[in-house]
């Protein structure tokens, strides 16, 4: 159902749309303010003491 949704011209798309878009909003000040703390050092990040692989946006 998400994927009929999602790629093909559904109609509950149109009633979503209003509905996301402003998590999407808040969702993209935070994870901005979260990468800016990782990349002005105040916040630590984690290295693996092996290789890591991460697969995703796997449909």
């Amino acid at each position: 159902m998400i994927e009929k949704i999602w790629f093909e011209n559904h109609p509950i798309k149109y009633i979503l749309w209003p509905l996301l878009w402003p998590l999407s909003l808040l969702f993209s000040a935070i994870s901005g303010a979260r990468r800016s703390k990782f990349e002005s050092g105040q916040k630590p990040s984690y290295r693996a003491p092996v290789p890591v692989v991460v697969v995703g946006n796997i449909t």
